[in-house]
């Protein structure tokens, strides 16, 4: 079977969701097991690489997004943009192998296809559940890795460069769709250089942030959904 376009807008905007979910709707344990840290240690990495990582107030990255389903043959790969602006605006800008955008912000989502060229807006003020989960989308992106304690099992695969492997229980809605998270920061650990979601279904989503510069100098155009360059 072959994708179509729609399965690469909504490849996009099921990751960014997947993501949302995921930080916002796990529960966490000790990590024990194997010679890996406790909780307290753990903590005590988390908080120190976010203070690393959350010491800016804009961001400006390329990405390639990888995603390996197995309702298809071949594997679906994007690239494109994104750019933030804390604390709470996310714009993601696809340019292959089609243009498309989604803006996140605490009041709505906004997205826009070249195929229809139409704007569509999602009021996040009239679901305050979803709204709930969109705040989250600030603890991969910004930083706050400590409360990720709060809302996940956490383990430490690997210390240099560091990668670290978030899971939803069972009991936990999240757990329906995803199987663990794991992510990879850059060497310097100022920044994530990877994402890797695995889905139950079999999916494989991985994300490789490329050219990262924190506090980049951005202007209204690189949240503008319509028709972006």
């Amino acid at each position: 079977m072959m994708m179509n376009k729609h399965s690469v807008k909504r490849a996009v905007l099921l990751l960014v969701l997947c993501i949302l979910a995921h930080a916002g709707q796990t529960i966490a344990k000790d990590v024990k097991n194997d010679g890996a840290p406790e909780q307290t240690d753990l903590s005590v990495l988390l908080n120190s690489i976010g203070k690393k990582v959350s010491d800016f107030k804009t961001l400006k990255t390329d990405f390639t997004q990888e995603k390996v389903m197995v309702m298809f043959k071949e594997k679906l790969v994007l690239k494109g943009r994104i750019y933030l602006q804390k604390p709470n605006k996310v714009a993601w800008h696809v340019d292959k192998p089609l243009r498309y955008s989604i803006l996140i912000t605490d009041k709505f989502i906004r997205q826009w296809d070249e195929d229809t060229d139409q704007v569509q807006e999602l009021s996040l003020t009239k679901n305050p559940l979803f709204q709930n989960v969109i705040k989250q989308l600030t603890v991969w992106f910004s930083g706050d890795y400590g409360s990720l304690l709060e809302t996940n099992d956490v383990r430490l695969v690997k210390r240099s460069p560091l990668v670290l492997e978030f899971s939803p229980r069972a009991n936990n809605d999240a757990r329906k769709v995803l199987k663990k998270i794991t992510i990879t920061f850059r060497e310097d650990e100022t920044y994530l250089q990877q994402i890797r979601m695995q889905e139950l279904s079999g999916d494989v989503t991985t994300i490789t942030f490329l050219n990262t510069i924190l506090n980049a100098p951005l202007d209204s155009a690189s949240f503008e959904v319509k028709g972006h360059v």
